[in-house]
């Protein structure tokens, strides 16, 4: 199982906007998160919502999630769970805002790491020190 972060802007103008304004108000270079299992892409969009498709790794970088069986989090349980704009509100207000029925997705991917919801904003610098701490490395070194 594989933590992915995509740095390429996909294709059409609404889709390529977003990108450029997540990238830009995050600070960061991975506007999209998702979760790679046995080449398949398991991810959150605003259109499908938690949806899995075949995994296609141009634009992305992978991070190996410590051998983490695809039986730790529980899609199944989550598929189709709607796209949680509202708790986008949290990147720009000064106050914790969430939809604890929606994900975005780097709460789906904190979800499938740690098997929890989380009580807090999610980045993809969060996602990443989770993921060197789980394989016992120190992040950002």
């Amino acid at each position: 199982m594989q933590l992915a972060l995509k740095h390429a802007a996909p294709d059409g103008f609404w889709s390529k906007a977003f990108h450029y304004l997540t990238a830009w108000r995050l600070l960061t270079k991975y506007p999209h998160a998702g979760i790679v299992h046995d080449g398949m892409l398991y991810h959150t969009t605003l259109a499908h919502g938690l949806h899995a498709t075949v995994f296609k790794p141009d634009g992305w970088d992978l991070f190996d999630l410590n051998g983490k069986d695809l039986d730790n989090w529980a899609f199944a349980d989550h598929e189709g769970t709607a796209y949680d704009w509202f708790s986008l509100l949290a990147f720009i207000l000064p106050w914790r805002v969430r939809d604890g029925s929606r994900l975005y997705c780097y709460e789906w991917c904190w979800l499938a790491m740690t098997g929890e919801n989380p009580t807090r904003r999610v980045t993809p610098e969060d996602l990443l020190a989770l993921a060197f701490m789980q394989r016992g490395e120190a992040p950002f070194e």
